[in-house]
């Protein structure tokens, strides 16, 4: 799917991850972005968010980053921080 609109997703605490894992799931290609850096290692290598969903299983597309630019360079950016 060449044309898949870029979603990011700017938290990456359960609602971000889940918002992120569904966006995934409908065909978007995501990244998701993090400030902890073992949660953008977790979930780039492991394909879990332990810290702040544990036991979910996320889809090895979903892309983590520490790069705040780099999840907000999407045709849709989500924003689920605390507030």
């Amino acid at each position: 799917m060449a044309d898949r609109e870029k979603v990011g997703v700017v938290g990456a605490g359960a609602w971000g991850t889940a918002l992120a894992l569904a966006a995934c799931r409908a065909g978007h290609a995501v990244r998701l972005w993090a400030r902890e850096a073992d949660v953008v290692e977790a979930i780039n290598q492991g394909h879990e968010n332990p810290r702040f969903l544990p036991g979910v299983a996320l889809d090895p597309a979903l892309r983590a980053t520490g790069d705040i630019a780099r999840a907000a360079a999407a045709d849709i950016v989500l924003f689920a921080v605390p507030a």
